[in-house]
């Protein structure tokens, strides 16, 4: 595929091994929703973010969030509940919040001190 076909945000990049042997390379970014304002099923006022298809959900007067897996319109499958978040409540901020916890998690530092909810 040509540089110029490729879709938005994809991009090319080569790569060298240690044998001197070449090789293009595409990345693409993770999968972005939100932040989203939205009401809970308590009727609370919340906002909701998806990065890398962890979805965050901060409730109004919350000091944690919870985490899910899926989108923001789709199932969620819950993985933590308790994550604090050190932020005024808004949803610039959990979506600053929500990208670094996941680039975190992806990256293999799983050090969150959070109840993981079976």
């Amino acid at each position: 595929m040509l540089p110029s076909m490729l879709p938005p945000g994809v991009t090319a990049q080569e790569i060298t091994y240690r044998n001197d042997r070449k090789q293009i390379i595409y990345t693409a970014p993770y999968a972005s929703e939100g932040p989203l304002l939205t009401r809970d099923l308590l009727g609370r006022q919340a906002w909701m973010f998806m990065y890398a298809h962890f979805v965050f959900i901060w409730v109004e007067g919350a000091v944690q969030v919870q985490v899910s897996h899926g989108t923001l319109a789709g199932p969620k499958m819950q993985l933590w509940k308790g994550v604090s978040i050190p932020d005024y409540w808004s949803g610039p901020a959990l979506a600053e919040f929500g990208q670094a916890w996941a680039l975190n998690q992806l990256s293999g530092n799983r050090g969150t001190p959070a109840v993981v909810s079976i």
